[in-house]
């Protein structure tokens, strides 16, 4: 018993002596080492995989915003008053150290240490509706951004401030503001077919011919590579909300929506007419209307354009021509070219992300004589996006052979190396090459004499066709138009398709050629420039 109260005595002495020595160590001269208690660290940035162009230049995270990283004192906020808002000087007020924007990077100080972050979105995101947006906790909600979640927070990573403070929470005034890098701004990702170049200049061409609704793209003709996507009206991808009330939907992606065609859809019968055996030389007099199954067709041209051939009624757009062209094709062949064409398939670009299928014809309603009528020259049950149609013109472009549209070259690690690549599917025959040689001639006579004029480049060639279709909606008593305009140039060696559509048109000569013209005069310079990227491993105008 003896000895326990003993042990007792000695283990008491022993703290005490040890609290005391404590507290005489905290009035003298090392009371800063020993007043050390935390650090306190702030994230200031948070970052995520790349997404970028064919060229690998990036298509997020370019926007450099300066930052401060702040030891309070007396007279910080007169040193930062003209660099940055008055949140952050504020904030600044509470003596504490913290971490703020500013203006203008300058010369570090002992309190102040100036530093960058990339911001996600740009101020005018390109390739918005592409790429998509990410929900509050920051996870991919949308497009790309959703597709590729697993790969882009896999790259991810924070950069923090690092602060040795106090008991208190207060900064100590002689320590180092460290940055610490937790592999922030990794260069993982994933490479796209987009032209960085080629979508800003269609985005340009976009707003200075006033679409306020409606899709440009831009395929590569040869391969069906998309270098462009554009969809209007875009939104913020940083303020959501302030688009979510907007009745023009600036969320829906509308190269990847299904609309009614109209005359676009005339070579796809042409070239099952073509197919078929029936000749270019193939003529139908055109009085104005064509009646079929006891209905009327009326042509815009209501006088009529006389006796027609498949070039001329290209040319001039002749409904009743089309129309009596596809009772000799037949709706089975005609149904069939439009398939092997791609119609009526949802085009996959990416896991969840893809172009809407669209809707064909069915039997029951190409049986009837006024279904196969409206089918002929694009109109009735028939839609189609403008991926679709895209590559509807880069297979004619591409002498027959088609290829499904794709958007993905490669996956790069955390140090932007390739690990992934994917293999395009092969290109399929769906028409011979001297079916898809007419059809080319065809659509540059359209744009060199025909109703596609506004669309010709000043500085070299181009092919296509225009349309409006009906859209069986009604505003005020007045139907909603779609406009078209689809083409590729130059016309003699093909090597850019454009399609332009304009969601709520008047006509396509004023709405869609002029967009299309734009983009060839910019492009017809450098098209025989557009280098080769390597794919393998993984109804009336």
């Amino acid at each position: 018993m003896k000895r326990a109260v003993l042990l007792y005595t000695v283990f008491a002495l022993c703290i005490w002596g040890l609290n005391l020595r404590v507290a005489l160590l905290s009035d003298g001269e090392d009371t800063a080492v020993y007043a050390v208690q935390s650090a306190k660290t702030i994230t200031a940035a948070v970052s995520r995989g790349y997404f970028y162009d064919r060229d690998y230049r990036p298509l997020v995270n370019g926007t450099a915003v300066h930052m401060a990283a702040v030891i309070p004192y007396d007279g910080v906020e007169e040193a930062l008053a003209d660099n940055t808002d008055a949140a952050s000087l504020a904030l600044l007020q509470e003596g504490k150290p913290c971490v703020i924007p500013v203006y203008a990077r300058r010369v570090n100080t002992q309190y102040i240490r100036y530093f960058d972050i990339t911001r996600r979105y740009a101020a005018e995101q390109s390739l918005v509706h592409t790429i998509g947006y990410l929900n509050a906790d920051g996870v991919g909600a949308a497009g790309l951004e959703k597709s590729f979640e697993t790969l882009l927070a896999q790259c991810s990573g924070e950069l923090k401030v690092r602060f040795e403070t106090d008991g208190k929470g207060q900064a100590l005034p002689q320590s180092e503001i460290q940055l610490i890098d937790e592999n922030y701004d990794s260069k993982g990702g994933v490479r796209l077919t987009i032209d960085a170049d080629i979508q800003t200049i269609c985005e340009a061409a976009a707003e200075e011919n006033d679409l306020d609704k409606g899709a440009v793209l831009v395929l590569k003709s040869d391969t069906a590579e998309i270098l462009a996507a554009v969809s209007v009206p875009g939104y913020d991808p940083e303020n959501l909300a302030a688009s979510l009330q907007d009745e023009d939907a600036p969320f829906l992606n509308r190269t990847l929506t299904s609309y009614s065609v109209g005359s676009v859809f005339k070579v796809i019968t042409a070239a099952a007419a073509l197919e078929k055996g029936i000749s270019a030389d193939w003529q139908y007099e055109c009085t104005g209307s064509i009646e079929v199954g006891g209905i009327v067709f009326h042509c815009h041209h209501r006088q009529g354009h006389g006796l027609m051939d498949m070039r001329s009624a290209m040319e001039n757009s002749c409904n009743p021509y089309f129309i009596a062209l596809a009772q000799q094709v037949g709706s089975a062949t005609l149904l069939s070219m439009t398939e092997a064409l791609g119609l009526g398939e949802a085009i996959e670009l990416a896991d969840g992300f893809a172009a809407d299928s669209g809707t064909l014809p069915d039997t029951a309603e190409l049986q009837n004589a006024g279904g196969l009528a409206n089918f002929a020259f694009g109109q009735g049950s028939l839609s189609a996006t403008p991926l679709h149609m895209a590559a509807v013109y880069a297979c004619i472009a591409n002498g027959g052979v088609y290829h499904t549209p794709y958007l993905l070259l490669e996956q790069l690690n955390e140090n932007g190396d390739s690990f992934a690549q994917w293999v395009p599917e092969g290109g399929v025959r769906v028409m011979r090459t001297q079916t898809a040689q007419t059809l080319q001639d065809l659509l540059r006579s359209t744009v060199e004499q025909g109703s596609g004029q506004a669309a010709k480049p000043a500085n070299g060639t181009a092919a296509g066709k225009t349309a409006t279709a009906q859209s069986g909606s009604y505003e005020q008593d007045e139907e909603i138009l779609r406009t078209w305009f689809c083409g590729y140039f130059p016309a003699e060696e093909p090597e850019y398709v454009v399609v332009v559509l304009k969601e709520e048109g008047n006509s396509p000569i004023a709405d869609c050629a002029p967009i299309f013209r734009a983009i060839a005069e910019q492009l017809l310079p450098q098209a025989s420039a557009l280098e080769e990227t390597g794919t393998t491993a993984i109804s009336g105008e």
